[in-house]
Formats: structure tokens, C-alpha cells, sequence
């Protein structure tokens, strides 16, 4: 006679991970009728640190270039109300030099942020925390988190490109879209976070308090923002502009600190993989170990 078994062994199917070779990639596979060759895999931490030096460093470079060797250039022009001591940042990129150290890193990013929105729009979904009852409202902010996301590229890349010697007007508008996208995706990033598993620990919550920090910061800089602006061209207040560049110039730190958060989302957690699928031969000899069902006990 056979020996009672659980129920929890009855029908269960014991699916084997596929053995890796040596280049560290998986041995083709068949999965649901369907041949899968592992092309190439990406480290995730290069991936993120590709997304985010470039920006990082290509913002920095500008400014402190404009700063140091080209602040006459930028200072030494009719001011409507007084010289300022620092430029807005939409002058800094009229610059050569500094335009082609923002446009070359800031737009190299915006691929990689794609992919980054298109890998956390798919994980929010399949990581929702089952307890969380408002499905609507958690489905929403991952719609608003994938759509703003890439709207908000679309305007940095248009303000790049676009600048005040080409149609000032546009410029300022792409300007202030981008920020208020940014505002909205962060928000929405934030609300998925802590309806997800990203929340948990090990590195769930501090990316989580990180994400509040620099989004409650660049969205407190942008009335300092509106109200300096609007003191210097209406008043005449020389130092407001002064404030309105640094808040332009802490904007752009603080919205890439927040994307950088990514890293803690990421690290230990996904793998970015190139893959083939094809239609899977019958009788095709692989190295997959197949599924097997687990013996019942005699």
C-alpha cells in the first residue's frame, strides 16, 4: 500500500532553475512550449550608475564651468533690474561649452530611464501588497508614475535641446512642465512604494524616507522658486534672482537624488536579461532540467 501523502505534495510541480554555463548565463530552456536563450545579462548596479552619473555629472560640469571660467560671459549683459551674481540655469546652457556637456549626458540618460519606467510600471504591478484594498487608486498612481514619467523626460529633453536662443517662450514652458511632471511622478512613485514589497526591508523603507526627503524638498524649493522670480523682474529685487537661480540649480540635484533612490529598488532584486524566444522543436535535446513531479510515496 501505498503511504498517505499531504495534500501540500499531491499536484505539485517542482520547476528546477536551469543550470548556468560558463559565461554565467542560463542554458536554453523550454518554457510553455516556447525555446528561451539567455543572450546577454546586465548587472543592475551598472545599469543604475549608467542612468545615473551621466545626468549627475553633466549638470555639475555645466555649472561649474559657467561659474568659474565663463562667468563674465554670462553676468555681462543689460539686467533689467541690476546684475546678478548667478545666472539661471537656462543661461548657463546657452553657453557652447556648457550646452554640449548638458546635452550629451543629460540626453545619453533618457534611455536608461526608459528602461528603469518601463521595469518599475511591470514590478509595481506584479508587487502590489495584497492587503492593500484600493486597487483603483494603486493602479492609477502606477499609470500616473509610468506616463508623467516619461512626459517629464520628453520636456527635459525639449528644454535641453530648445533653449532661450532658440524660442525663450518654449524653453520657459518646457521648463515649468518638466518641473511639475517631476512633482506628480515622485508622488506617485512614493504612493506605489508604500503600497508594494519595494517597502520592505532591507532597503524598502530607506528608499522610501528618501523618496519623501527629496520630493518634500524640491516641491517646498518651487514657491522660493516662483516668489524670487517674480520679486526680481517685478520689484527689482536683486538678490531674489540670486535665490531663483539656486533654487533652479538645486531643483535639478534634488530631482536626480530622487531618481537615484532606484538604487536601493534594484540592488539584489532584478536582473536585467536580453533574451530569445522561439517556438520550441518537439524532441529538441536541452539541457533544461524539465519539470518533474514529485513521487508519491509507497
Amino acid at each position: 500500500m501505498s503511504s498517505p501523502t499531504s495534500t501540500v505534495e499531491k499536484g505539485i510541480r517542482r520547476r528546477l532553475p536551469p543550470p548556468l554555463n560558463r559565461m554565467g548565463l542560463f542554458e536554453p530552456y523550454i518554457k510553455d512550449g516556447k525555446k528561451i536563450t539567455e543572450i546577454v545579462r546586465l548587472n543592475p548596479v551598472e545599469v543604475f550608475l549608467a542612468g545615473f552619473i551621466p545626468p549627475m555629472f553633466g549638470s555639475v560640469s555645466a555649472i561649474a564651468i559657467a561659474l568659474i571660467f565663463h562667468n563674465d560671459e554670462i553676468s555681462n549683459y543689460n539686467w533689467q533690474c541690476g546684475r546678478a551674481r548667478l545666472p539661471s540655469l537656462s543661461r548657463i546652457i546657452n553657453l557652447p561649452v556648457e550646452r554640449t556637456f548638458w546635452q550629451l549626458f543629460l540626453l545619453f540618460h533618457v534611455p536608461i530611464r526608459v528602461v528603469e519606467l518601463i521595469t518599475g510600471f511591470s514590478r509595481y504591478k506584479r508587487m502590489r501588497n495584497v492587503n492593500y484594498k484600493r486597487v483603483w487608486l494603486y493602479e492609477l498612481s502606477r499609470y500616473l508614475y509610468f506616463v508623467v514619467g516619461l512626459l517629464e523626460l520628453i520636456f527635459l529633453s525639449g528644454l535641453s535641446i530648445i533653449g532661450e536662443r532658440e524660442n525663450i517662450q518654449v524653453h520657459v514652458i518646457f521648463f515649468y512642465v518638466f518641473g511639475i511632471c517631476g512633482i506628480v511622478h515622485m508622488i506617485a512613485n512614493i504612493f506605489c512604494h508604500a503600497h508594494s514589497l519595494y517597502y520592505l526591508n532591507p532597503y524598502g523603507r530607506l528608499s522610501y524616507y528618501l523618496k519623501i526627503l527629496f520630493t518634500s524638498l524640491y516641491v517646498l524649493s518651487t514657491p522660493i522658486l516662483v516668489a524670487s522670480f517674480l520679486l526680481y523682474w517685478r520689484k527689482c529685487i536683486t538678490w531674489a534672482y540670486d535665490v531663483f537661480a539656486l533654487c533652479e540649480y538645486s531643483g535639478v540635484f534634488l530631482n536626480i537624488c530622487f531618481h537615484g533612490c532606484a538604487f536601493f529598488d534594484i540592488r539584489y532584486k532584478v536582473t536585467f536579461s536580453v533574451r530569445k524566444i522561439e517556438d520550441a522543436i518537439q524532441n529538441e535535446p536541452t539541457k533544461q532540467q524539465q519539470v518533474e513531479a514529485i513521487p508519491e510515496k509507497h
